[in-house]
């Protein structure tokens, strides 16, 4: 399980690393946001498959920071905030997170 919570959130943060170069040249704070997030994002796979304490605590602020720049890229960048899009993306966020909290709390 701790193999999945890693691949899962290694991929999740692939994909703020992809925003983060998408919007670089129109608005780099938006970047930095999403490279932040991507950062967070690739300590908390790492702590799935170490001994990092805090895991939880690591993945929640990653998922909830490139949810943040999500919404953020769509208002600000896009000019157009599709509703739909970001709940899916929280529901992808929630999904990363029980697999995390399971591989936390039955790392076999």
């Amino acid at each position: 399980m701790p193999l999945l919570a890693f691949l899962v959130t290694a991929a999740y943060a692939v994909v703020n690393a992809f925003g983060a170069w998408l919007v670089s040249r129109r608005k780099p704070w938006v970047a930095r946001l999403f490279m932040l997030c991507a950062v967070i994002l690739v300590v908390a796979a790492a702590a799935f498959v170490s001994a990092i304490p805090y895991t939880r605590v690591i993945l929640v602020v990653g998922l909830v920071g490139a949810s943040v720049a999500s919404y953020l890229n769509a208002a600000v960048v896009i000019g157009k905030v599709v509703l739909r899009n970001h709940v899916v993306r929280a529901l992808v966020a929630v999904v990363i997170y029980v697999i995390g909290e399971l591989a936390t709390r039955y790392p076999f």
